[in-house]
């Protein structure tokens, strides 16, 4: 569907091999834990993990832990964190707790049956006054959602200023700013920052990060989906005013600020590839630069590492200068732990990536031939490259092809299958349409009122590719659709009727169930192999104690759990076929 496609592509959480590239005068730290980093006492290194606190005094190569709890069961600290140590040698740290977290069973976010306000995920700040050996109890700043924490700073007037956020009742997050003048103990709400675009869950201006500048303000940056930065500005930490977009260019993630020994305040973010600088999706560089002059202007940003693998991410990172001029940067998304001095940085830099050209085809491969539901999705490992993983682990030397097109109905199948597919004298070919054919554009102006490909013509389109495949020789694999549930923006396009907004299956009980069905009958006359990918979806979700709507991306696009569940249906039938 391609004003769904357009509306809904939504990129998994999910990252590459964590294999990144390394600024040329950059080394790996020698051990895997993620920041933030605060320096103790005795010159050491303290950081947390979901349960515990752990020390170096060693540079990082060996740990001590200690554990944050007194009852572990009840606290799970998210992989996005705060962590700061103040002049009085307080350690505070900040977190959401995945132990509360909750959702709606078989609800999305913005689904109009459901509340926002029962989508928790907690805010919790803890103390420790000896430096991570010990912890006090946890205090809880408030309920709703919180998708990202991972700035706090001490203010010249001993006040503690955290960057928060929460869902609002628009569905979409905002920025909460929290404050706290006893060192922790207790905390300040302060404003609410939302530049009032977006509906779904990492919609907003969110994902903050804050400094204090050396006239005593505070600035701050937000993640957006504008292409830039937004900054805003306060004198004490509650009330922000000057809420506006930057010159910063930015792809959909969160910067993160830093004040270095030197003075300099220091940029880390995920500024656009230099070879694709309009994918604002992309997180595969990430970008170094600084300000000499308080946030005035910046210096021109330095690559220090990156990810080019197919949905590779070096993103959400933690800036720590373990030594002056020495800076440790991890990441949550990509698994980057490198150091570097900021001397160094001028004397190299990462090459810009040039993709490589796209392989030719083998003759004799297998092709997934297919929409948006079997072309590569971001960082989804789709079905294809899953049967290809497969085959290889059995000592098949086969390939797998992804012949997919988003928003391809089988008329504009029939229309490419020579060139996409049969020219490349394929042994088998896997085919996967109807979630487009059996569409009724509803939200068009007039409203449609037919499916964009009739139920007959998609039936002789079947036909006609079927018989082309088998006359080239290759044999073929037929599969029903995933099925279809509601989502905020499909509900939003193509709630009314003949949908049914009010009924669980409504957005697939109009035409789609149909076009199954003749897709099954078919496959029974013509004597083809079916793989019946809608039959099978309720029991692999309960086998996975899911929900049929949790294995779908947008109510539409398979996740990871559904493209698992075909790849685990294809490769029996596969096997077969070889033989």
């Amino acid at each position: 569907m391609k004003t769904l496609l357009t509306a809904l592509l939504l990129v998994s959480s999910a990252t590459a091999a964590d294999n990144p590239t390394l600024h040329p005068k950059a080394s790996a730290l020698p051990h895997t834990h993620q920041g933030p980093f605060v320096t103790t006492a005795d010159g050491g290194v303290l950081c947390i993990d979901n349960k515990n606190a752990l020390r170096s005094t060693d540079e990082g190569r060996t740990w001590a832990t200690s554990p944050l709890f007194a009852d572990p069961q009840k606290f799970n600290v998210s992989n996005e964190r705060a962590l700061l140590r103040t002049r009085e040698g307080v350690i505070i740290s900040a977190w959401m707790n995945g132990a509360e977290r909750k959702t709606p069973p078989g609800w999305h976010w913005g689904e109009s049956r459901a509340k926002w306000t029962d989508f928790i995920l907690p805010t919790y700040t803890c103390r420790s006054t000896d430096d991570g050996k010990t912890w006090e109890a946890p205090v809880k700043l408030s309920d709703p959602w919180c998708g990202c924490i991972h700035s706090l700073i001490q203010m010249k007037s001993g006040r503690l200023v955290l960057v928060g956020q929460e869902i609002i009742p628009q569905w979409r997050h905002a920025t909460v700013m929290w404050a706290s003048d006893d060192l922790g103990k207790s905390w300040q709400r302060g404003d609410v920052l939302d530049y009032g675009i977006g509906e779904h869950d990492h919609a907003g201006s969110i994902e903050g990060s804050v400094i204090e500048r050396t006239d005593g303000s505070l600035y701050l940056l937000l993640r957006t989906e504008s292409g830039f930065l937004w900054e805003a500005t306060s004198k004490d930490g509650l009330k922000w005013s000057g809420l506006k977009q930057t010159a910063i260019k930015s792809v959909t993630c969160c910067p993160q600020m830093a004040r270095l020994a030197d003075g300099r305040i220091a940029l880390l973010w995920n500024a656009p590839p230099r070879h694709s600088p309009s994918n604002g999706s992309s997180r595969a560089e990430l970008s170094l630069a600084f300000s000499s002059d308080e946030t005035a202007s910046w210096s021109k940003p330095v690559i220090v590492a990156a990810n080019y693998a197919p949905g590779g991410r070096v993103s959400y990172p933690y800036l720590y200068e373990r030594q002056p001029g020495e800076l440790w940067i991890t990441t949550m998304q990509g698994g980057l732990r490198m150091k570097v001095s900021t001397a160094d940085l001028a004397t190299g830099e990462i090459p810009v990536f040039v993709p490589p050209p796209k392989s030719v085809p083998k003759p004799g491969g297998i092709f997934m031939f297919g929409d948006s539901t079997t072309a590569p999705r971001g960082s989804v490992k789709v079905y294809a490259d899953r049967v290809n993983t497969m085959l290889q682990s059995i000592g098949s030397s086969l390939s797998v092809y992804n012949a997919g097109v988003p928003s391809n109905t089988t008329t504009q199948a029939v229309k490419r299958l020579q060139t996409d597919v049969l020219a490349y004298k394929p042994r088998i070919v896997v085919m996967q349409f109807g979630l487009n054919d059996c569409a009724i554009d509803v939200w068009k102006k007039p409203p449609a009122t037919e499916p964009r490909v009739s139920k007959e013509a998609f039936i002789a389109n079947y036909r006609r590719m079927i018989a082309a495949t088998q006359k080239a020789g290759a044999k073929v694999i037929l599969m029903t659709t995933n099925p279809l549930r509601w989502h905020s923006k499909t509900r939003e396009l193509y709630g009314k009727p003949p949908y049914k907004p009010d009924a669980e299956d409504g957005f697939e009980s109009a035409t789609l169930l149909a076009y199954n069905d003749a897709l099954r009958d078919l496959a029974k006359e013509l004597n083809v192999p079916l793989i019946d990918v809608h039959a099978a979806y309720p029991t692999f979700a309960a086998k996975k104690k899911t929900f049929i709507t949790d294995m779908l991306t947008d109510g539409m696009h398979p996740g990871d759990l559904g493209h698992e569940l075909v790849a685990e249906l294809l490769l029996p039938v596969i096997r077969s076929q070889l033989r």
